[in-house]
């Protein structure tokens, strides 16, 4: 399997189990296998990605308990704004999760930075409050992009500013109308997802 479909499906899973983890749909029963799908894929992606069989057959099994997870618990807008990406810019699914999974963990912070603030404990990052661990899991996620050659923004991945900004407000409304907007912990509305989107764009910051 190439690297880099090794790279955009491993962040694809880890995004459905940190989607699954915040969801307005997660139970006791979703929690655990998007949690444990979380740890297995920090430990094993790289080792994955640069060709460890063993690790390989670890994110298999992480993959699956990801696909439990949000198959009971639902996904989030970083989902919602894959998909219509995705179709407009032709970005693979995998990818586009993983350079919008930060951003959209810093938007839905400001309505459950405990939940995220979490799983970066358990995954032994550092922070001695709730927003330095949210920084902290941030900063992972993009370290593993950084690790496996995925870029950190639109801008980055070779998206023009003429093309983002023709297509920028249709994006934004179709994202909101997406199947998954319904379960994202925190709500948005056009305006809302359009500024997400101009932040995706030029690498800032989520600070609203």
């Amino acid at each position: 399997m190439p690297k880099s479909l090794t790279a955009h499906t491993g962040m694809d899973a880890l995004t459905h189990a940190v989607e699954a983890y915040v969801a307005s749909q997660r139970s006791p029963f979703s929690d655990p296998l998007a949690m444990h799908a979380i740890v297995m894929i920090k430990d094993n992606l790289v080792k994955s990605y640069n060709g460890d069989k063993a690790a390989r057959e670890q994110m298999h099994y992480a993959q699956c308990l990801a696909g439990m997870a949000f198959s009971n618990a639902l996904l989030g807008i970083t989902h919602s704004i894959a998909h219509k990406t995705g179709a407009v810019f032709h970005i693979p699914h995998g990818c586009a999760n993983a350079i919008y999974l930060p951003y959209v963990i810093q938007y839905n912070a400001k309505e459950c930075k405990e939940r995220y603030a979490q799983i970066a404990k358990t995954l032994g990052l550092s922070g001695n409050s709730d927003d330095e661990l949210v920084t902290s899991l941030v900063e992972m996620i993009r370290d593993l992009n950084r690790n496996m050659d995925i870029p950190l923004s639109l801008k980055g991945y070779g998206v023009s500013e003429e093309d983002f900004r023709a297509n920028v407000k249709s994006i934004a409304h179709n994202a909101v109308l997406d199947a998954c907007t319904g379960s994202n912990p925190r709500t948005i509305d056009d305006a809302a997802m359009e500024r997400v989107l101009e932040y995706i764009y030029e690498g800032k910051d989520i600070d609203f």
